[in-house]
């Protein structure tokens, strides 16, 4: 099947076409150029909203569908989330001649929890409170979307043990990493064939599992009035709980400030939502779930020289983990 193909360019020419779908709207600028192109549009009210341009041949349109009504069900049950705009035919998707994805989603105040990180004037307790509010609503997240229904037809990714360690990971085969010696892929091969049996036993046990983010990193967070939001729901799919609860910490391992905002980001969970102390004592396998995901994940995505400094700096933290885990059970 032919791959359809993105740049600026081709992304300028699908939201030319698209934004048509979307009366009352109009174009005022290219906001972001990532795996998704994003936009910013808006309304002679001032409204305003972001279109984005997807990345081809990751999801389907079925998929994109399903994100998106998962998204307008947290909107109606009250959660701070990015709310999907139809189009003039009451569809999700508008479009395009070049077969690429167009979507429209209402515009979320705030600055990103990444830039607050990176910002020296930002505090410690502001840090904190921010993560402790972020246990909380991705609590919230997960008891609303126990009561979603999942219609015929819904279709999104499964972060299961098959799609986080199976021979085709969803992020990518990582060891298979360029950059690993081969000690290093078998270190790997083992270390998989380890973690993907504990992952099946825990799921034995009753893991809590169900429709997740997936990817709530700093980028992927607004705050506003030190409220945050999540944003960017492009990764969701059917996972760990755990895993959702992982992937906002798994940056700062080993340093004190995971040591500092792990226990943060658990009481705000624990406030809303209940996760067996056996499961919080998974943490660490399921932060270096996210490590191994990454390296298959930068492969295709960064430059030679980038994915030798990154695989490195991953490793030094999968061993490291590896460790602790061992001293754990």
């Amino acid at each position: 099947m032919k791959q359809i193909k993105i740049d600026p360019e081709s992304a300028k020419t699908a939201v030319a076409e698209a934004i048509f779908e979307f009366p009352g709207w109009k174009i005022v600028q290219l906001l972001n150029v990532s795996e998704n192109i994003i936009f910013e549009a808006e309304k002679d009210s001032g409204e305003r909203a972001v279109l984005r341009i997807h990345r081809p041949n990751y999801q389907t349109n079925a998929s994109i569908t399903s994100e998106l009504q998962w998204m307008a069900f947290l909107t109606e049950q009250g959660i701070k989330t990015p709310e999907p705009i139809k189009t003039k035919t009451g569809k999700y998707i508008a479009s395009t001649s070049n077969k690429l994805q167009a979507t429209m989603i209402k515009w979320i105040d705030g600055e990103s929890l990444q830039t607050l990180h990176e910002n020296p004037s930002t505090t410690s307790k502001e840090i904190d409170d921010i993560y402790l509010r972020l246990g909380e609503q991705i609590a919230e997240i997960h008891n609303a979307t126990d009561a979603f229904e999942i219609a015929k037809g819904f279709e999104r990714h499964s972060w299961d043990t098959d799609g986080l360690l199976g021979e085709h990971p969803l992020w990518g085969r990582f060891w298979e990493n360029p950059v690993l010696t081969r000690a290093e892929t078998t270190f790997l091969l083992e270390l998989k064939s380890l973690l993907k049996s504990r992952l099946n036993r825990y799921l034995e046990e009753g893991a809590d599992f169900g429709l997740i983010h997936a990817d709530v990193i700093s980028e992927n967070v607004l705050v506003a009035n030190g409220k945050p939001t999540i944003i960017d729901y492009d990764d969701s799919g059917f996972g760990f709980r755990m895993y959702d609860l992982a992937v906002p910490l798994y940056r700062f391992y080993p340093s004190p400030t995971y040591k500092r905002l792990a226990p943060l980001l658990k009481r705000g969970y624990t406030k809303n939502r209940y996760l067996s102390e056996k499961s919080w004592e998974s943490l660490n396998t399921f932060v270096l779930l996210r490590r191994l995901a990454i390296l298959g994940w930068i492969v295709p995505r960064k430059p030679p020289e980038e994915i030798a400094t990154k695989t490195r700096d991953n490793l030094r933290v999968i061993q490291a983990l590896v460790k602790e885990i061992k001293q754990d059970y």
